[in-house]
């Protein structure tokens, strides 16, 4: 066992040792209710946990709970010792899988998972980036000399004009940044999920060890994933050597600066959040940058924000409720007579950006894209959205056409078959996946 993981079954034994096996966190789980699991069994579940923990075989119905776990943290928020319950049962997950298969298993798992993604995401960046910003943010993290680093995660880059934004406003407030992320500096959330463990470290825990190499004073996450296990799987194992903040935080800590520059003559709005809890104070963190922009009228609409900390993830493998959040979103918005639905995440602006289709009265941009616009910046395309809505093409495959040729990239047939899977099949709002199918194949065609 390396140094890592056992400061890990150190994090995991401490919380062991101070449980009470009240069941609070088992009774306030979403998923356990999802997968029929009762609420009255819950000090059996905790105490299951608590064995797992300390050495025994994972009894089948812990393991359907952690199996369903999707991050949500309403069991650290409801537990009266303080236990981050969350960074517990994502240690027991992979302490039940080490126990019930042999880690070969998971390594191909993860690897398999891991080229899928990377393949996505190098063709979704290629089709939208220029050459000269792609190669800036895939440089290693450790040549870095700037005083801060934004780091970006993997799966933005599929909407890669949110990294654009995010330059845009650090750049208006005039900080010495720079921006890193890309497949080569993954947090390695695949290898932990599935308990190959000795390739996280190759790639998780090497890429924090690589920020404190750059030397920045303070990195900032965009990913909630990457947020999460950076917060919860790195900096709880050893402090590192510098600050660590979501992107959302440190702007609203930075507000004052910020509503200096806004332009008075924005765009009237009425606004709905599309909400979700579990990573530290994003929700927060956003209510107030957006409530600060002029003419943008903040509408409150009861959502089920609580359910997991993002759309798709490990929240995917409750598609149905995903799509009803998704529909009573909309359809909320509709009813309040809001225009424009803002989202705080990326995988969250792929599941939404099509809504549009579904709901024409309604506009979806992140965050980032509102802050931008008030300070006079951003303007970027936001060509995800117009895959997802459908229709016309010719902007979006014009673009890609040019940036595909600026990388050096080709597609092919195969290639726009997988990307319209990958696309169209996630959970969210969009119009036909024909347009974007039938237009992109041509363009393989033809480069």
């Amino acid at each position: 066992m390396s140094a890592y993981a056992d400061r890990l079954e150190a994090l995991a034994a401490s919380a062991a040792d101070r449980c009470t096996s009240c069941g609070r966190c088992f009774e306030v789980c979403p998923t356990a209710r999802e997968i029929g699991l009762e609420a009255t069994q819950s000090t059996r579940r905790v105490g299951e946990l608590v064995a797992l923990t300390r050495g025994a075989v994972p009894a089948e119905d812990l393991q359907k709970w952690l199996g369903a776990c999707d991050g949500s943290a309403r069991c650290s928020e409801a537990c009266p010792e303080g236990i981050n319950v969350r960074q517990w049962v994502t240690i027991a997950k992979m302490k039940a899988l080490e126990a019930t298969r042999v880690r070969e298993v998971g390594a191909v798992n993860a690897a398999n998972r891991f080229r899928h993604m990377a393949q996505a995401v190098r063709l979704l960046a290629s089709m939208q980036l220029p050459s000269q910003t792609l190669k800036r943010i895939l440089a290693p993290a450790e040549r870095r000399t700037a005083e801060v680093l934004f780091y970006t995660g993997c799966n933005v880059l599929r909407t890669p004009h949110i990294v654009l934004n995010v330059m845009d406003i650090l750049d208006a407030l005039g900080l010495d940044f720079d921006v890193v992320g890309g497949t080569a500096h993954c947090c390695g959330v695949y290898q932990f999920q599935e308990a190959d463990l000795p390739t996280y470290e190759r790639i998780g825990h090497r890429t924090f060890q690589r920020f404190g190499q750059s030397g920045a004073a303070r990195v900032l996450t965009w990913c909630p994933t990457c947020t999460k296990n950076f917060d919860e799987l790195e900096k709880d194992v050893a402090a590192p050597s510098f600050g660590l903040d979501h992107v959302s935080e440190f702007l609203a800590a930075n507000l004052d600066a910020l509503k200096v520059r806004f332009k008075p003559d924005q765009p009237r709005r009425r606004v709905v959040i599309h909400e979700h809890l579990g990573i530290g104070a994003t929700l927060a963190s956003m209510r107030k940058l957006l409530a600060a922009v002029p003419n943008l009228e903040l509408l409150e609409l009861p959502q089920e924000s609580g359910f997991s900390y993002a759309c798709g993830g490990q929240a995917a493998k409750f598609k149905e409720r995903e799509q009803a959040i998704h529909r009573a979103l909309a359809e909320g918005a509709v009813a309040l007579g809001a225009d424009t639905i803002v989202t705080m995440y990326h995988s969250c602006h792929r599941a939404l950006a099509g809504a549009e289709a579904v709901y024409p009265q309604l506009k979806v941009v992140n965050f980032t894209d509102v802050l931008a616009e008030a300070l006079g910046r951003g303007g970027h395309p936001d060509y995800y959205r117009l895959y997802k809505v459908g229709g016309a093409m010719d902007e979006a495959v014009a673009a890609a056409r040019r940036f595909l040729e600026d990388n050096g990239v080709t597609v092919d047939e195969a290639s726009v078959q997988s990307l319209t899977a990958d696309i169209f099949n996630e959970t969210g709002l969009a119009g036909s996946r024909d347009a974007f199918a039938a237009a992109f194949t041509a363009l393989a065609k033809t480069t």
